[in-house]
């Protein structure tokens, strides 16, 4: 017959073996969860850009580059490799395009690329702050798509970090003073 203490030894030392196969898991739990996360940055970012090409097309080239205060050939058939940022579109910190300028640089919404308008404009007209489901669902329909949310949701912190919005906890939105 065992003696308590051998009883105890052996229970206890099936705990450590548990905590550290659970150990074990959570690593490669945690390893996994940075990949994913990885992941949908990527597909947040590749979301945007379908997005404002999306909208480049719908609105045709010239529109887009006429939005952005450059010449418009006649004809409206430049190559969209040839359409430039325009003026305020050096670059943030981080060393990407600015497509959307700062606010100081041109206060006149209607100066603002693709969505961005219609962003500004909607959040300036609601009576209180708006979150991004409620954006994204004036844009898009009842029906908006995740992706379109995320999408919405990047545009809106783009917004804000140019100065056209102002958002206290980065989930609820208003027009900037």
């Amino acid at each position: 017959m065992p003696t308590p203490a051998a009883v105890l030894k052996r229970r206890l030392c099936a705990f450590e073996a548990r905590a550290a196969e659970l150990r074990e898991r959570i690593a490669v739990l945690q390893e996994e969860v940075m990949q994913v996360d990885a992941e949908i940055v990527r597909w947040r970012i590749g979301s945007e850009i379908w997005d404002e090409i999306e909208q480049e097309v719908r609105g045709g080239v010239g529109k887009a580059a006429a939005s952005r205060g450059l010449a418009v050939p006649a004809d409206e058939t430049m190559p969209i490799a040839a359409v430039d940022d325009g003026p305020g579109a050096e670059s943030e910190p981080e060393g990407r395009p600015r497509y959307v300028p700062h606010q100081s640089e041109n206060g006149d919404v209607a100066g603002l690329p693709g969505l961005y308008e219609k962003i500004v404009e909607f959040v300036r007209g609601a009576p209180g702050p708006v979150r991004t489901r409620d954006v994204a669902r004036a844009l898009f329909g009842e029906s908006a798509s995740r992706t379109r949310m995320e999408g919405v949701r990047g545009q809106l912190k783009r917004l804000v970090r140019q100065g056209w919005l102002v958002s206290v906890d980065g989930r609820e939105f208003t027009g900037a003073v």
